[in-house]
C-alpha cells in the first residue's frame, strides 16, 4: 500500500507500507476522506521535517478490522480524534487532565502507538482509543471537517466568551470560519472577520458574520463604528502571523482577551507595554479535548455551525500534489479534501 507524504520543500512522495493489521491497540480504518490542513500545507512550503503520522489527520473512513476489545465493530464511520486522558502522566496526577501528557503525545503522533503515515492512504492501523463515532447524520465530506471544527470549538471555549460579547476573528482560513461561527454560537453579539482575500471575506458573510474587512489603517476605526468602539472583547488570531498578534491586542478593549490559535510559523514580537498598560488577557489554544468532538458533532447536526460551505474542491490521492500547489495561492478555495479510495 501507497501513502503520500510531506517530504520536503514542494515535495510530496508516495512511500509504499505494509498493509495495515489491527492489534490489541490499532483498529484498521478504510479512509473516505482526508482533509489538508494548514500544518500540512506549512510543511508543504517551508520543506522541514514533518512527523509522518500526522501528515493527514483530518480524516474521516470506516472500520474494516478491531480487535474484539476496542469498543468497534466492522462498518462503523470513525473519524480521528485524541484519547481520553491517561490520569497517570505528572500533568494528569496534578490534577490538571485536560493538558494531559499523553494525550497530547497521541494527537501531535509521537510514542509508541504513533502511525507510520497519515489520512493521505487508502487505509491506516490507528490506535483505537483515538477514534470517535461519526453520527448517521452527518455526511461523509461534512465528517471529514469534524476534526478543525473541534479546534475551533477548544479555541472558543477556552475564552471563556460571554453572552453578548463582541468577538473579531483575525484570518478566514479554515479555521478562521470555524471560529467566527463558533464565536456566534456561544453567544457573540456581533463579530467581525478581516481579511485579505476577497473570496474568503465573501464566505465569512454567507456565514452569519457583520462585518468582514480587509486589512489596513482603517480596521480599528470601521470596527469601532460598526462592533464597539472601546474595543471588542475577544479578537480570535487565527493568521498566524507576527504583525497580527500585536493587532489582536489593539482591537481588544481595555481588559479584553486575545486568544492565539494560528501557529506562527517564525518567532513573534509584540508591544509588551500596550498589553500590560490595557490588560489584555492571553489565552492560546491548540487541538482539543476529546468530549468537544461531541460538542462539534452536535453544532453540525443543529447547522449552528455549517461545515459544508468550506468544503471547495476534492482531489484524488493520485493528484495530491495539485491540490496542495492548489492552496498555496487560493483564489477560491478553503477547505480541499482528498479521495483515496481511488488509487
Amino acid at each position: 500500500m501507497h501513502a503520500a507524504l510531506v517530504t520536503g520543500k514542494h515535495q510530496i512522495e508516495f512511500l509504499e507500507f505494509p498493509p495495515p493489521e489491527p492489534d490489541d491497540v490499532r483498529a484498521v480504518v478504510e479512509i473516505q476522506y482526508c482533509g489538508i490542513c494548514g500544518t500540512d500545507l506549512h510543511a508543504y512550503v517551508a520543506g522541514g521535517p514533518y512527523n509522518p503520522a500526522i501528515c493527514g489527520h483530518e480524516w474521516f473512513g470506516h472500520i474494516s478490522r478491531a480487535h474484539p476489545g476496542s469498543g468497534f465493530r466492522e462498518g462503523d464511520r470513525v473519524a480521528l480524534g485524541v484519547g481520553s486522558a491517561c490520569g497517570h502522566c505528572e500533568t494528569c496526577r496534578r490534577g490538571d487532565p485536560a493538558h494531559c501528557e499523553t494525550v497530547f503525545a497521541g494527537m501531535v503522533g509521537v510514542g509508541p502507538n504513533a502511525a507510520r503515515h497519515g489520512g493521505f492512504a487508502p487505509s491506516i492501523a490507528i490506535e483505537a482509543a483515538r477514534l470517535y463515532q461519526v453520527d448517521d447524520r452527518i455526511s461523509a465530506t461534512d465528517a471529514a471537517v469534524l476534526e478543525p471544527l473541534t479546534v475551533a470549538v477548544h479555541a472558543v471555549r477556552r475564552t471563556a466568551i460571554r453572552l453578548g460579547d463582541t468577538a473579531v476573528v483575525i484570518g478566514a482560513g479554515p479555521i478562521g470560519l470555524l471560529v467566527a461561527q463558533c464565536a456566534r454560537a456561544a453567544g457573540a453579539s456581533r463579530v467581525a472577520v478581516i481579511e485579505p482575500s476577497s473570496a474568503r471575506r465573501q464566505n465569512a458573510k454567507e456565514l452569519g458574520v457583520d462585518v468582514a474587512l480587509e486589512p489596513g489603517e482603517d480596521v480599528a476605526e470601521v470596527i469601532g463604528r460598526e462592533i464597539r468602539p472601546q474595543g471588542v472583547d475577544v479578537v480570535f488570531e487565527c493568521a498566524g502571523r507576527d504583525e497580527t498578534i500585536d493587532l489582536a491586542a489593539s482591537l481588544a478593549r481595555r481588559g479584553g482577551k486575545v486568544s492565539l490559535v494560528g501557529v506562527p510559523p517564525d518567532s513573534s514580537v509584540i508591544r509588551g507595554a500596550d498589553w500590560l498598560v490595557r490588560e489584555i488577557e492571553l489565552t492560546a489554544s491548540i487541538g482539543y479535548l476529546r468530549e468537544e468532538f461531541t460538542i462539534a458533532q452536535q453544532l453540525v447536526i443543529d447547522q449552528r455551525v455549517r461545515v459544508a460551505p468550506l468544503h471547495t474542491a476534492t482531489f484524488e490521492l493520485a493528484d495530491i500534489e495539485g491540490a496542495f500547489e492548489q492552496l498555496i495561492n487560493p483564489v477560491g478555495d478553503i477547505k480541499i479534501l482528498i479521495d483515496p479510495t481511488n488509487v
